[in-house]
């Protein structure tokens, strides 16, 4: 499924996102607040869009005009996901 608004575009990941996934999370400002550490290699985060990323109703937020990645979106599953939707964004400097 693909969802679009005014300004983003939410799609599923794709492993030939791994290269700009890489960019973004290997920054370390980016997923330590998360608790998660920077990513290593774009092998790495292909591996995570593989194994993390495609799961069910987890999307990649594009910006609309060029498709750059700027975050995650994920309908948690589970006990104690509660009724939201997490939004994780990539605070890095390439985008503020």
């Amino acid at each position: 499924m693909i969802l679009e608004t005014e300004r983003l575009t939410l799609r599923p990941w794709l492993e030939e996102d791994s290269e700009e996934l890489f960019s973004l999370a290997s920054d370390p400002e980016v997923g330590p607040p998360a608790g998660r550490p920077p990513h290593k290699s774009a092998e790495e985060s292909r591996e995570i869009i593989k194994t993390v990323l495609s799961a069910p109703e987890t999307y990649a937020v594009c910006l609309k005009g060029d498709g750059r990645i700027v975050g995650c979106i994920t309908k948690p599953s589970g006990p104690e996901s509660g009724f939201g939707r997490r939004i994780f964004h990539y605070p890095s400097s390439k985008y503020s």
